[in-house]
């Protein structure tokens, strides 16, 4: 799925040139009429512009609950925007956690036999088949629903994944089989559950139902948020999902498995959900695309809701709804040459995604050689890094501009040249237009430095094997989002494989 482009911050005042100047060019926070030190709206968009999203997020939806809750339609907007951000970081982190988390798991199977785990090819074929190795998952689901010294609830588990492995490969008969031969109680329920929904196969009542059922428990295995979260998602039901995502430590593994390597030493693994990232990504996207529609039912927010509703449906996949929104925008009179430019990007990114690849970076680069706005031209790159666009003309341009020009600047040019580099594997190049991009007084701070930047950042880091570089990174980043705890432990299980180190996987 190819995702979003723009990244701004949101801006709320009436449909007309000036809203139109000062909304899109100066932002919410000095766009807005002053309200008191408490308002909600204000202090959330403080937190945005620290990246502190988590936060953001919940200061407004908790203003939002509340059904006298001041500049509704304001708030909505902003949230939907926070929302965005949030998706697009997730993403970022599952493209990092793949990375790591897929040799990690397979370096555990490959350990002596006394120290092997028996749970991680179960969480190695469940990361394989969301990364979209069906192939290679369905060997290892195969392997785990015939291994006796699997728990057989795991092995029931293994067969749903199994079946939608199958039901991927256009294998209906089989996969429906095994969906049905798996079981009926609890956690296997769920997985059949999510399964089901994300097929498509099942009445969306009675998926919710089973959802419903499992949320009452009061022990819930950590494994099953995410089945409940790919079920309120596949069942329309995002707020639903969040309410999930509110009740949980995101940081806490999925399963820890426990065993002894030698004499009188017990060893225990963290073993975690690589979906979950992917999932948060879908959820938050979706929250975002509703929140963003609210916000246009008000004649104020419509023309800004509805610019950032084409980001969000674009990341969706739902292109043709996405491009209705870009021309609806576009053809506003008196619109910022920059929101025009950047929308205009977001245009061509559209087309790449309906097909129409040649338009799209015939576009992109008759954009790159007439403009020399920094945002405008970062927006085409992110756009040829997310298509795998070869765009050999705009990357001869802005690489000469990013040279000659100012570091701040040029922040998220150099940050939309490394994320070009790193998805094309020229890591030595991606790590050195991030750098370049980079806060050096604060490296690591997400205040200071985009923390979807930093992300891709630590995935260059530890693809060079400088995987203290990356750790660093991710302990930093764990204080607002719990959930790069897996990344952080599959980084340090790898490290401290690769140097022969004894012991159980320590945090930094």
């Amino acid at each position: 799925m190819t995702r979003r482009l723009n990244r701004h911050r949101p801006s709320f005042e009436p449909l007309s040139a000036p809203w139109l100047v000062v909304a899109l060019a100066l932002g919410l926070v000095t766009s807005a009429p002053v309200f008191g030190a408490d308002d909600p709206v204000d202090a959330a968009m403080k937190l945005y512009e620290k990246r502190r999203y988590e936060q953001a997020a919940r200061m407004l939806e908790d203003a939002l609950a509340r059904p006298d809750a001041e500049r509704r339609a304001q708030a909505q907007l902003a949230l939907g925007m926070i929302y965005l951000r949030n998706a697009d970081l997730h993403e970022a982190l599952a493209r990092t956690a793949a990375a790591a988390e897929l040799d990690y798991l397979d370096k555990l199977l490959k350990t002596s036999t006394e120290g092997r785990s028996r749970y991680a090819r179960l969480h190695l074929a469940e990361a394989l088949f969301t990364r979209g190795d069906a192939r290679e998952a369905a060997r290892h689901f195969e392997q785990v629903r015939t291994d006796s010294g699997v728990e057989s609830r795991y092995r029931a588990i293994a067969s749903v994944g199994l079946g939608s492995v199958l039901w991927a490969q256009r294998n209906p008969e089989r996969a429906r089989g095994l969906w049905a031969g798996a079981g009926g109680a609890g956690e296997i329920a769920l997985a059949r559950a999510a399964a089901q929904g994300r097929a498509g196969v099942a009445d969306a009542k009675s998926l919710q139902r089973v959802a419903d059922d499992a949320s009452r428990v009061r022990e819930l295995p950590t494994r099953s948020r995410r089945y409940l979260i790919e079920i309120y998602l596949a069942t329309g039901a995002p707020d639903r999902a969040l309410a999930v995502v509110r009740a949980d430590d995101l940081g806490t593994a999925s399963y820890v498995e426990k065993f002894k390597v030698v004499k009188g030493t017990a060893k225990s693994i963290n073993l975690y959900d690589l979906a979950l990232l992917t999932d948060l990504a879908r959820l938050y996207r979706e929250l975002a695309r509703r929140q963003l529609e609210q916000a246009a039912a008000d004649a104020r927010m419509k023309p800004s809701a509805e610019y950032y509703l084409a980001e969000a449906l674009s990341g969706l996949g739902a292109s043709d709804e996405a491009l209705a929104y870009v021309k609806a925008f576009l053809a506003r009179p008196q619109t910022p040459a920059q929101y025009r430019e950047r929308a205009r990007a977001r245009q061509a990114l559209i087309a790449h995604q309906q097909g129409r690849r040649a338009e799209a970076e015939s576009a992109w680069t008759a954009m790159a050689e007439q403009g020399s706005d920094p945002e405008v031209l970062a927006d085409i790159v992110l756009g040829c890094a997310d298509t795998q666009a070869q765009c050999g003309k705009v990357l001869a341009r802005v690489g000469q501009m990013t040279e000659a020009g100012d570091g701040r600047r040029y922040q998220r040019l150099n940050f939309a040249l490394g994320s070009y580099y790193l998805r094309k594997k020229d890591y030595a190049r991606a790590i050195s237009y991030m750098e370049a991009g980079r806060d050096k007084s604060n490296k690591n701070k997400i205040e200071a430095n985009d923390p979807e930047m930093l992300a891709g950042l630590a995935e260059a880091y530890y693809r060079t094997k400088k995987f203290s570089e990356g750790l660093e990174i991710f302990f930093e980043m764990s204080k607002e989002f719990p959930v790069v705890r897996q990344i952080q432990e599959a980084m340090q299980g790898v490290y401290s494989m690769e140097q022969r180190s004894a012991g159980d996987v320590k945090i930094l």
